[in-house]
């Protein structure tokens, strides 16, 4: 009568010790329908234990299951005792998955007692949106004005994250003549930069506190008025009027003499 028991008593301490070896393999959805993410999560090591709290280590296969890269996604691994109370939390965080493919990844859980089984929750969830490049934008001489497809987007120098594609890049500086380029953005790389040379204006721009802008030469400024010859056609300007003026970058020549100078 012994022997049965004893071979009873084997049977159980192996399928125990078998099922607490045995990896946990956790999908999103959790229903496993269309599944898009598999994480196959090996034993956990302890590697700390202090007043009933311990730091558990191990190592997870990540395998993306759809067509699609997976851009990034993050989820909170939960432990969960036998009655599904949390007693343990970790986190789990892929990039750049390619469809079909695996990676493994580190797990590290902090834990307030023994568990029973896991759940993912999430925290970031993959779309269909491309994972942005950083972009380096400078321009010689830096303070341009940086625009990207006509918004607004900083000042040079400047890192940019920019989506995958072509973009239109236009460069904006006082005293400089306007510099755009078309840009292409290829996806998953780690940094790209352009760097533009902007060319100095060689006419005088007068703004007006309406908004006008006037390209021109200024050929005379007193306290009162600023004369300036647009396209040929000189123009006298009450001096309120005018907002600011940048002067253009010309060649000295003994000729030619700049207001004031």
């Amino acid at each position: 009568m012994r022997k049965p028991i004893l071979t009873l008593l084997c049977f159980l301490l192996c399928s125990i010790t078998a099922a607490l070896a045995a990896d946990t393999v956790l999908t999103w959805p959790p229903d496993g329908k269309d599944a898009i993410l598999r994480f196959t999560i090996g034993k956990l090591r302890q590697v700390n234990s202090s007043s009933g709290q311990s730091d558990l280590l191990g190592e997870a296969l990540a395998e993306n299951l759809s067509t699609k890269t997976i851009s990034s996604a993050s989820f909170y691994l939960y432990l969960l005792d036998k009655n599904g109370k949390r007693v343990g939390e970790g986190y789990l965080e892929v990039s750049n998955l390619a469809g079909g493919q695996r990676v493994k990844v580190p797990v590290s859980v902090h834990a307030m007692g023994s568990y029973a089984s896991m759940e993912l929750q999430p925290q970031h969830l993959p779309s269909d949106e491309p994972m942005k490049v950083k972009m380096s934008v400078k321009s010689s001489p830096p303070g341009a004005t940086i625009k990207v497809d006509s918004q607004v987007s900083g000042i040079t120098p400047q890192i940019l994250p920019m989506t995958p594609g072509k973009h239109a890049l236009e460069l904006s500086k006082e005293g400089y003549a306007t510099a755009s380029s078309p840009v292409d953005v290829a996806a998953n790389t780690p940094l790209g930069a352009v760097e533009i040379d902007l060319t100095p204006l060689t006419q005088d721009t007068v703004v007006l506190r309406d908004g006008t802008t006037l390209v021109g030469d200024v050929t005379a400024l007193t306290a009162t008025y600023v004369s300036v010859t647009v396209k040929g056609k000189p123009t006298t300007l009450n001096r309120a009027r005018v907002a600011r003026i940048v002067l253009g970058q010309r060649k000295r020549s003994n000729a030619t003499r700049r207001p004031g100078k």
